[in-house]
């Protein structure tokens, strides 16, 4: 298999996040020199802040020093996005007009870059239909204001002039993941939610597969533009296999709680007032919930396994028993 050449100067966005505080030392361990673009310094570690660049800034008003960065870098990894939010205009701010923002810099940046590489989301594709997960020619229908806006940051490689790549991740955890994190307190618990009874169909990805993903669209892609799914090499996991899985990962009993579709949606309707009135909800939301009832959430990674070599290496049930270890070390758990 043919490969590009490797980056020696990194461009990183969003390095403070889940996935940022995973790639940071898995790209220092492959050689790479790293520019962290960071809002607030202080949400990088010490131990990881001490091994880059940084410089401050935003995705939107990109400053001289940022600039100058992103001019001397051979490889830009854009992972910054908006994950939470109560309006449109919230998630298309970052994602959308941010990736914009940073499209358009990098393309009046002297032509230093061999890849951009984006990571996206299997929202911006929208739900598959159960039993058939989506792939690469499956026609993009996002739902959510989160997938929308991720689609649209997408949209805007389309006309760009430099080489890119695109990573439509499913559901990712691993260590740093709070997302997943409720479901493990839950289990630790003795709770059991069954979503659709736990027939929901999900993909997974371990964010150490994820990292291996980027690194491969960095050394290995020789296409100009490219879109991959990614997954742990299973493309249907059901939503009751993964309460299963983790409740044997923290080694609990556990109570089975059926959560219905009906029972989301009405939810989802009442959010609003509620907020409106006052009631907290920093980690609900429409758009978290309109995702939450749909059937299945899954993705076929043959195409990038056929052009990039990639190989999962971290299975759902080892991933979940790591996740927890590094939980309890931590004291999240």
């Amino acid at each position: 298999m043919r490969k590009a050449a490797p980056p020696t100067h990194i461009f990183l966005t969003g390095g403070s996040g889940f996935i940022g505080k995973n790639l940071i030392p898995y790209l220092l361990e492959k050689g790479v020199r790293i520019t962290c673009l960071l809002r607030d310094a202080s949400r990088l570690p010490d131990p990881l802040r001490s091994r880059v660049s940084v410089v401050t800034g935003d995705l939107i008003r990109l400053g001289d020093e940022a600039l100058e960065s992103l001019a001397a870098a051979d490889g830009v990894v854009h992972l910054a996005g908006r994950i939470r939010g109560h309006s449109y205009s919230q998630f298309d701010q970052t994602n959308h007009r941010g990736t914009a923002a940073l499209v358009d810099a990098v393309e009046k940046s002297p032509a230093n870059l061999r890849r951009f590489v984006q990571v996206s989301s299997l929202a911006a594709a929208g739900p598959a239909t159960p039993g058939e997960p989506l792939t690469e020619a499956s026609p993009a229908r996002p739902l959510s204001w989160y997938g929308q806006t991720k689609l649209a940051g997408e949209q805007v490689l389309d006309s760009a002039s430099f080489a890119w790549t695109s990573i439509r991740p499913p559901v990712v955890y691993g260590p740093h993941d709070r997302g997943l994190l409720p479901f493990f307190q839950l289990a630790a618990r003795h709770i059991r939610p069954l979503v659709r009874s736990g027939r929901q169909e999900l993909s997974f990805i371990h964010v150490k597969d994820v990292c291996q993903s980027i690194w491969l669209a960095l050394t290995r892609e020789t296409r100009t533009r490219s879109t991959y799914y990614i997954n742990d090499g299973q493309p249907i996991h059901r939503f009751g296999d993964l309460t299963s899985l983790l409740a044997k990962a923290v080694d609990s009993w556990t109570v089975p709680v059926p959560i219905p579709a009906g029972l989301i949606w009405m939810v989802e309707k009442m959010l609003p007032l509620g907020q409106r009135l006052g009631l907290p909800g920093r980690w609900l939301s429409v758009d978290k919930l309109r995702e939450l009832r749909q059937r299945a959430w899954t993705c076929d990674a043959g195409l990038i396994t056929a052009n990039l070599d990639f190989r999962p290496t971290m299975p759902l049930e080892q991933g979940l028993s790591e996740t927890v270890a590094w939980y309890r070390t931590n004291g999240w758990l």
